[in-house]
């Protein structure tokens, strides 16, 4: 089955309904789409048990990344960005 339109759009809403709008991938409130914690990709289905809120953001930039290299990408940015500068600017 395609991943689009109605059914899309139904599980969405199931899954919200279920598991609330807490995004699975960042921990805030607001989540709107559906994540596949099994990609489909890697052969994950669109049962319940392999879906979980997620922001839109956050589901794009996860794609179809394993959950534990996203958030393994994901803490070295967040170390990267509070890196200090080689040199001090004046």
């Amino acid at each position: 089955m395609s991943w689009g339109g109605r059914h899309a759009q139904r599980l969405t809403a199931l899954v919200l309904a279920t598991y609330g709008d807490r995004c699975h991938l960042c921990g805030e409130l607001g989540a709107n789409t559906a994540d596949h914690l099994i990609p489909r990709a890697a052969g994950g289905d669109d049962s319940l048990a392999n879906m979980r809120p997620a922001h839109r953001s956050c589901n794009c930039s996860r794609q179809d990344m394993p959950l534990a290299e996203w958030r393994a990408r994901r803490i070295d940015a967040t170390r990267a960005s509070r890196a200090q500068p080689s040199r001090p600017w004046l």
